[in-house]
């Protein structure tokens, strides 16, 4: 086979990959997010604190950051996920909201994606006490994604609401911070919530707009039932996420560890909420 031919199928191949991987990205078209996955970063410089953090030029305040935050969020990630990273951790900084948009394919208010690498969105430097846990929340999807398969195994054996709930938590509320557990439980009392599946899709994802939810609705919601399912039982819910990253199927390693289903599992959880509603007096 000769060497141009195998370059052209390598180009096809990874075309294909990152038109697979747009599907799964929230808010963002096909066009768009596979254009955006193959800009080069070629241009992006180590951060001289931690140089697996690099810095697009004009990113280097958040960047700075970023790089400081990085070790203890790696530590924190591989604590609370039970094992070290599979892979090589590098995250790419973005000047602002509209490069990040470009390079990720995602909207501009949003600060932190994985599109095959983390990317954080330079927009951080409005709120600067979200890079810790944006970081974070990032590196839990990176961790893993390493070890199911960033673009196939990680979407296709995991549902949306844990893979969001789980960054959520780890991160210490990242990605949810404008939204409150109050509000959350007023919307769950009200019929607005997510309603957990068993099982992950590859090709038909539910995510914050399919249950008519905002992403910190979203974010909010599944990070408290996740927190939930992580109270209920430790050991459980450790057995539980290492069946997953061992490749077990999500539900079965559900019920296996909890001795119930998902769907049993959010009933529980939300009658708590409606038990403590006030009687109504006529």
């Amino acid at each position: 086979m000769s060497a141009r031919v195998t370059d052209w199928m390598t180009t096809l191949s990874r075309l294909l990959v990152l038109l697979v991987l747009a599907t799964n990205i929230f808010g963002c078209s096909l066009m768009r997010s596979s254009v955006a996955a193959l800009k080069s970063t070629a241009e992006f410089v180590p951060t001289g604190t931690d140089r697996r953090v690099f810095a697009e030029p004009g990113a280097e305040d958040v960047a700075t950051v970023a790089a400081k935050e990085l070790a203890e969020a790696i530590a924190t990630v591989e604590r609370e996920q039970h094992g070290p990273f599979a892979g090589p951790v590098e995250v790419y900084v973005t000047r602002d909201e509209e490069s990040f948009a470009a390079f990720t394919g995602v909207p501009k208010e949003v600060r932190g994606a994985v599109i095959l690498k983390i990317f954080l969105s330079g927009g951080l430097r409005k709120e600067p006490d979200r890079i810790r846990r944006i970081l974070t929340h990032e590196l839990s999807h990176l961790h893993l994604g390493q070890r199911l398969g960033m673009v196939y195994g990680y979407n296709a054996t995991l549902p949306s609401w844990f893979q969001e709930g789980l960054a959520v938590v780890v991160s210490g509320g990242g990605g949810a911070e404008k939204m409150s557990e109050e509000g959350a439980v007023e919307a769950i009392l009200k019929g607005k919530s997510i309603i957990p599946e068993a099982n992950g899709s590859f090709f038909f994802k539910k995510f914050a707009n399919s249950y008519g939810l905002t992403p910190p609705m979203f974010y909010r919601q599944s990070g408290m039932f996740v927190a939930h399912l992580q109270r209920l039982d430790e050991a459980r819910f450790r057995s539980f996420l290492l069946a997953i990253k061992d490749g077990h199927g999500f539900g079965d390693s559900f019920a296996k560890s909890y001795g119930m289903g998902v769907d049993e599992a959010w009933q529980q959880f939300t009658e708590r909420f409606k038990r403590r509603q006030p009687s109504a007096h006529l």
